[in-house]
């Protein structure tokens, strides 16, 4: 859809757009007359969102984006809440119960009267303390408490001004741009209690909130009391556990007692190795001297041998000197001499040997070496019997090595249970500490103040009224002009000349304006003539230049206007001087009036054979030949016979619609139809005519012609 369609549109439909919107405001306008007035008061709290701090941090409060919206959040249930709006509206209602009479700043007269009228005198007096309003409101809350059912409880649930539903629906709670702040406001038709009831909304919601930190505050004591009692045994229980596994086990320092053991274990086995060596060194020397014992004994034998030797040598010199005296053999003598030599000769290598031995390194004095050697035989037992004791100190140390290791995981075990009873002693006491810092901070000072008190409102609010009238126009007119575009979409009628040869496939030659709405401005003269000759030019081309011509006509249904069409074609071919010969019904030739036009009528025209109607045009002398076929739903088709014209007019209806059985008839009679075939539109709309023909000539003003030259 163009503009300029859409423009056309909103036009021919003006008066469905327009005139709804105008009753609505008009309906609007009366109703509202009465409406009453509204007051509104407003008050800003700061509320200082770092008193909401935890007991164990120090004070110390990160805040960021989420932390404050959901700080203000829950302030804003808290206001909203239900308890807060009760015991506001309670006071209120004994505020009103107890005036003597009506004060104009707290009530109106008019509320005065219309709260008399839902208490009874008699409750009233019950429950009102004049000038008391501290009393009156004990009593208004015992009784509510006390009386289901009773006027109370209605005035809470159903009265304009005393019904919670209805003070949280004109009650707003925000929170002034990304403060600290909180603007609270109320609005209703009474200054006196728009202004009370705000008041004391914010004397409710600040007492709930510092009696619920005060609250969040001594529980926090209580519970840090409870848990410091709890960390302060089990502190005890573990140092005890600990005093006692040092007791039983002689433990002074483990970690010292420990080292000691593993540096004397290291020094005594360093000990124990240089007693191995010194013992080894002495062992050696111990057997070299008794080696050297003996060497003493054979220089004995050797002295022993040479003594011996020399008493021999003694003896033959004897027995030699005898057989010299006595004149003795000279071979024995020789021979004796002979022994003694040899002799001689084993004592020299006897004494050579024995020198051997004396003069040699180890050649020291028989007493020195015993003395040497029993000193060496008196280290070697000591340093024997000091190795036994170093292994029995060894052996001592290793057993209490052994026995001393396992127990530094038990002792680690208990050390550790009292460190971390001794944190969670010390973290919870410092939670104590902070919990009274929080509670001294509450009672110096509040969390919430008032940043601006709650004023009398004096003026009313501007009134809604205008806003309602134009609101109610505008959803008003906003849904004609919707329904008029729906409808346009919906709309399934053929309507313009290109959804006609979208829907037959056939090319529209001519159109006819729908004269019912055809406007008085319109110069009818010309429009018709332009009218007739387009669609008399645009079937010329199919014609024959001499001769007959024979121009079918027909429709899918009754009513489409195909004797008012050819009437307009008969209009036209008088005018040029034509003849022509009308076929069809009496009824319809009844409308048709001209000189030059002949009537013929057949009742049933296709039951003749095809001759027949052949030598019918044959003997016609006018040169167009019209011919009206009847309803083709209700009689066969003789396309030979329809084959036979010069050119096929189909009358179509342009505020008809066109279902899936039109479609389907009029492809098959395309498929038997040789002629060529066209459309002739009729009822259009001006601006759907417009597409087809032309500008309508009408007289039309000068900015009348500027816009739609504009539009064009």
């Amino acid at each position: 859809m163009s503009i300029k369609h859409l423009i056309r549109l909103l036009w021919r439909n003006k008066f469905r757009i327009l005139i709804p919107p105008i009753l609505v405001g008009l309906a609007v306008f009366f109703l509202t007359q009465n409406m009453p007035r509204e007051y509104e008061s407003k008050t800003i709290i700061f509320t200082n969102p770092n008193t909401n701090r935890g007991a164990t941090d120090g004070g110390v409060v990160r805040m960021d984006f989420y932390t404050s919206n959901n700080l203000f959040d829950n302030l804003t249930l808290l206001v909203k809440s239900r308890e807060t709006i009760e015991d506001a509206v309670l006071r209120l209602l004994a505020m009103h119960l107890s005036l003597p009479e009506v004060v104009p700043s707290i009530i109106q007269e008019d509320s005065y009267r219309n709260l008399q009228q839902h208490i009874h005198p008699e409750l009233w007096e019950e429950l009102a303390v004049p000038g008391n309003l501290e009393q009156t409101l004990v009593r208004v809350k015992e009784h509510y408490q006390n009386t289901p059912g009773s006027p109370i409880e209605y005035l809470l649930r159903e009265h304009e001004h005393y019904s919670i539903r209805k003070v949280l629906e004109r009650l707003y709670v925000g929170r002034k741009s990304s403060s600290d702040m909180m603007e609270i406001s109320y609005r209703t038709n009474d200054p006196g209690i728009c202004f009370h009831t705000l008041r004391l909304v914010s004397e409710a919601f600040m007492e709930r909130y510092s009696g619920m930190k005060e609250m969040e505050n001594t529980n926090s004591i209580a519970y840090f009391q409870n848990q410091l009692t709890k960390a302060q045994d089990k502190l005890r229980e573990a140092e005890g556990n600990l005093k006692v596994f040092m007791t039983q086990n002689r433990i002074l320092n483990y970690y010292e007692q420990g080292k000691y053991l593993d540096i004397a274990k290291l020094e005594h086995e360093q000990d124990e190795e240089r007693s191995k060596r010194l013992l080894s060194g002495t062992r050696s020397n111990l057997d070299e001297i008794q080696e050297m014992f003996q060497n003493f004994d054979k220089r004995q034998v050797i002295i022993q041998t040479i003594s011996s030797l020399q008493d021999e040598i003694v003896v033959r010199d004897m027995e030699i000197q005898g057989l010299r005296a006595q004149n003795g053999s000279a071979a024995k003598i020789e021979r004796l001499t002979a022994e003694i030599t040899n002799l001689k000769s084993q004592i020299e290598e006897a004494s050579t040997e024995l020198f051997r031995n004396s003069n040699s390194l180890q050649g020291i004095q028989r007493e020195t070496l015993l003395e040497e050697w029993l000193g060496l035989k008196i280290l070697f037992e000591q340093q024997k019997q000091s190795l036994d004791v170093m292994q029995n100190r060894k052996a001592y140390l290793s057993g209490k090595i052994e026995e001393f290791a396992p127990l530094g995981a038990e002792l680690k075990k208990l050390e550790r249970e009292v460190s971390v009873n001794e944190e969670q002693y010390l973290s919870i006491l410092h939670g104590l500490n902070m919990a009274y810092l929080q509670k001294y901070d509450l009672e110096m000072s509040s969390s919430q103040k008032l940043i601006d008190e709650p004023y009398y409102p004096k003026t009313p609010l501007p009134s809604k009224r205008m806003l309602f009238i134009l609101g109610g126009s505008l959803a008003t007119g906003f849904m004609g002009f919707s329904l008029v575009i729906l409808s346009f979409f919906l709309d399934r009628t053929i309507k313009s000349a290109p959804q006609a040869e979208k829907v037959t496939g056939l090319k529209v030659s001519g159109a006819w304006i729908d004269e019912k709405v055809l406007s008085k401005a319109v110069k009818k003269d010309i429009l018709y003539n332009r009218l007739q000759k387009q669609f008399y030019n645009n079937i010329g081309k199919y014609l024959p230049q001499q001769g007959k011509k024979l121009i079918l006509f027909y429709s899918l249904k009754q009513g489409e206007g195909k004797t008012f069409l050819i009437q307009k074609l008969v209009e036209e071919l008088t005018d040029q001087n034509r003849k022509s010969v009308y076929w069809g019904s009496p009824g319809d030739a009844s409308q048709i009036s001209c000189e030059s036009l002949s009537y013929h009528h057949e009742t049933v025209i296709y039951d003749r054979k095809d001759t027949y109607w052949e030598e019918r045009i044959a003997q016609t002398e006018k040169e167009f030949i019209l011919w009206e076929l009847p309803n083709i739903e209700e009689l066969p088709l003789n396309y030979s016979l329809i084959n036979q014209a010069n050119v096929l007019v189909m009358v179509l209806d342009a505020e008809r619609n066109w279902n899936s059985s039109d479609s389907r008839f009029h492809e098959s009679l395309k498929e038997m139809i040789e002629i060529p075939h066209v459309i002739w539109l009729n009822k259009l709309k001006d601006d759907e005519l417009e597409d087809v023909n032309g500008e309508i000539p009408r007289k039309r003003s000068f900015l009348r012609s500027k816009i739609k030259k504009i539009l064009s």
